[in-house]
């Protein structure tokens, strides 16, 4: 029979060695193992650990919790960790399906001249699946806020950090960068949306567009949702369209990017989606693609949270967003008829939907 561990007596010397109990417990018997009496143990000690934990009394009352004590790690009610670098990224609301997939194709090869003729890769455990997030989230980041400014678009410094510059910024992040890619051979970009519909739209698109992006919300089958989570999980999905059903509770260590294509609805949707990546101390990056009128209530959301945000343009954004514009007008024609062909909630493997 297996051993039976039992905690020290408080007060003793061996409670005291232990460090102090941390569990509540009662232990029937007196020492010598008669019945009849009753020690009691030191009471539970309840750690509660969220990103958004409310302040409302009436909403931890339910908690039922004694002599409670609050603790802020970070100094800030919405916080984010120092390992993550955030971004957004601003266009006309036709362009954003465009500008995403440049984004993707930036972050597969962000050295290339001409990044946007590269494939976008985003495949299940191929060539294209490997590293190429991480290049973007590290190093491809840092080049295209230096460089991104185009034909005197330069990049909105308003709301950006006081006092540092995009250089700057370039600069800061770019140590380690060849460290955290040798760590990491697969790496997933997530893309969220702001609902079920979107999520099948945005990821029908890009499959049209050459992106072998995998769907996740509840529309789609359970079965299919865990494939997609043990795919994360081992490295072998490069890029996954996701409702907020996956902004909560899910934890892949391969996620090295998060794109918001939907801006969040609040600031607690936004720091649960952004919080998918850079987690136990890990690099990630965050972009968030906003269209003119959207940029607007979010800076104003992520001013009230105080949140610094920081613009961002790709290289020559302009003259790639000219270039590519037929890739999504021939996408675009197809939509409708894919979504037709396949029914809702079916595998993402191929075909796209209506203007996004």
């Amino acid at each position: 029979a297996a051993e039976v561990t039992r905690r020290p007596l408080a007060g003793t010397a061996a409670a005291a060695a232990r460090g102090g109990p941390l569990a509540f417990a009662v232990a029937y018997g007196g020492a010598g193992g008669g019945a009849g009496s009753a020690i009691g143990r030191e009471p539970l000690t309840k750690l509660l650990f969220s990103a958004t934990l409310t302040r409302s009394a009436a909403r931890l009352a339910p908690l039922r919790l004694e002599r409670a004590a609050y603790f802020c790690v970070s100094g800030a009610r919405f916080a984010t960790p120092a390992t993550l670098r955030e971004w957004m990224l601003s266009c006309g609301a036709p362009d954003k399906p465009l500008l995403l997939l440049l984004l993707l194709r930036w972050m597969k090869a962000p050295q290339a001249k001409r990044y946007w003729d590269a494939p976008p890769g985003g495949g299940d455990g191929g060539a294209d699946g490997e590293g190429g997030s991480e290049s973007g989230s590290e190093s491809g980041s840092e080049s295209g806020a230096a460089s991104g400014e185009e034909e005197g678009e330069g990049s909105e410094s308003g709301s950006s950090r006081e006092g540092e510059s995009e250089d700057g910024i370039a600069a800061e992040e770019s140590e380690g960068e060849g460290g955290a890619r040798a760590r990491r051979k697969h790496s997933c970009v997530l893309i969220f949306t702001s609902s079920v519909e979107a999520t099948r739209r945005l990821a029908k698109l890009l499959q049209l567009l050459g992106v072998s992006a995998r769907e996740y919300s509840s529309a789609v089958p359970a079965k299919l949702r865990h494939d997609t989570l043990h795919a994360m999980r081992i490295g072998t999905a490069g890029v996954v369209v996701a409702s907020d059903a996956m902004a909560r509770g899910i934890d892949a260590d391969t996620i090295d990017a998060v794109v918001n294509y939907d801006p969040p609805s609040d600031i607690r949707s936004y720091l649960h989606r952004v919080g998918r990546t850079a987690r136990a101390g890990r690099k990630g990056t965050s972009y968030t693609i906003l269209s003119d009128s959207e940029a607007r209530p979010f800076k104003q959301m992520m001013a009230k949270a105080g949140k610094e945000w920081r613009p961002l343009k790709l290289p020559q954004q302009r003259t790639a967003l000219a270039e590519t514009s037929p890739l999504l007008d021939d996408a675009l024609s197809q939509l409708p008829a894919t979504l037709v062909r396949e029914p809702k909630g079916g595998r993402s493997s191929s075909g796209a939907a209506a203007p996004l």
